[in-house]
């Protein structure tokens, strides 16, 4: 029997850890609030329903990180991908090169910044940093201790810090990730972050309707208009130019979510129209939201700085960037994953993508 910590309470966090639990593992949930926490005790269980109906109770539920992170063998970080830094900083001096971390998802330089960080307060023997392109469930919190189970996905990709530890990460995890696919580099998994195209320009371009809304405006549907889906394809070319810059293979937006979903239409308007999973997912009531302040700092920026190493053009991405800086008064470019957060100050291509494979 394996130990897994799993470190955040939201949904994802939750239906991993209940899943993970019914099937017979030793789990120990940390969350930084305890209501949420005592919430769950209250319930005496995490009931997850919908694609997956299991009901479990984690062995531990604690807001002291360290009593659920030592002496486990696997720890999943499933908190917001703008939260990973500061959770690395309190991760430096408890985590083994006997574990391995996976970021549930990376985000974009997910496990590079995460790495860095570690390094920079005082970690010195690293572990494994594995990092999932997307969350692994479409899921929803409807209350502390229940958990909407949208879908499970039928693929997901994976990739390790240093490259060789993959394969022994994602033995650990086979029968966890059964779909899980092993991509050689971070850069990969980095580079298919679909969040950042999906997320924040629906958002923004959408925000005098859900800032005055007072019902259900469906973020996939409602938010994605014809016009609003082809900048998102404009968008996303943008992001396939950067892989190709760097002789990387990433799928389309469109391929992704054919894949992902099993949805396939003649556009990525008609394909988002085809999931029904979507069709329940409401859009933020405000930009106050992950949607912004995760997708924009820790996906689009990366891609835009990443863009500047290979000397590929960005415009609609920076746009949106910008964009949301000016509607949230907030310099994402300054506080997300830029170079110096990726320690690549200075790295020329060969060398970048080198660390994104952990070789020095």
């Amino acid at each position: 029997m394996s130990v897994y910590a799993v470190l955040g309470a939201g949904a994802g966090g939750q239906a991993l850890a209940a899943t993970l639990t019914h099937a017979g593992h030793e789990v120990r949930l940390w969350n930084r609030s305890e209501a949420t926490l005592d919430a769950i005790r209250a319930r005496r269980r995490i009931a997850v329903e919908g694609a997956v109906a299991v009901e479990a109770c984690p062995a531990v539920l604690s807001s002291d990180i360290a009593d659920v992170v030592r002496g486990a063998d696997v720890v999943f970080v499933v908190v917001p991908a703008h939260a990973h830094l500061a959770l690395a900083e309190a991760l430096a001096a408890l985590v083994t090169p006997s574990q391995a971390v996976v970021l549930n998802p990376g985000r974009t330089g997910g496990a590079l910044g995460f790495a860095v960080t570690l390094e920079r307060n005082g970690c010195g023997a690293l572990p494994a940093i594995a990092e999932t392109q997307s969350l692994l469930y479409t899921c929803r919190l409807r209350e502390p201790g229940s958990v909407d189970l949208l879908a499970v996905k039928k693929v997901n990709v994976m990739a390790c810090l240093p490259a060789h530890m993959g394969a022994t990460v994602v033995g650990q995890l086979s029968p966890i990730y059964a779909g899980v696919t092993l991509r050689d580099s971070t850069l990969d998994t980095g580079l298919e972050n679909m969040g950042a195209i999906l997320h924040p320009a629906p958002v923004l371009l959408n925000t005098g309707w859900i800032e005055s809304r007072d019902k259900f405006f469906s973020h996939y549907y409602h938010g994605i208009s014809k016009s609003i889906a082809c900048l998102l394809e404009r968008m996303d070319e943008e992001r396939l130019a950067i892989a190709d810059a760097f002789d990387i293979s990433v799928r389309s937006l469109k391929q992704w979510h054919e894949d992902v979903y099993g949805c396939i239409g003649d556009t990525l308007f008609e394909t988002l129209r085809l999931n029904s999973s979507y069709a329940s997912i409401d859009a933020p009531y405000g930009l106050n939201h992950r949607y912004i302040f995760e997708d924009v700092p820790t996906g689009l920026v990366p891609l835009s700085e990443l863009a500047k190493v290979v000397k590929v053009s960005t415009p609609l991405i920076d746009l949106i960037i910008s964009l949301a800086n000016q509607m949230t008064n907030t310099d994402f470019r300054r506080d997300g994953r830029n170079l110096h957060v990726l320690g690549l100050e200075g790295k020329a291509v060969a060398e970048t993508k080198r660390s994104f494979r952990g070789q020095i």
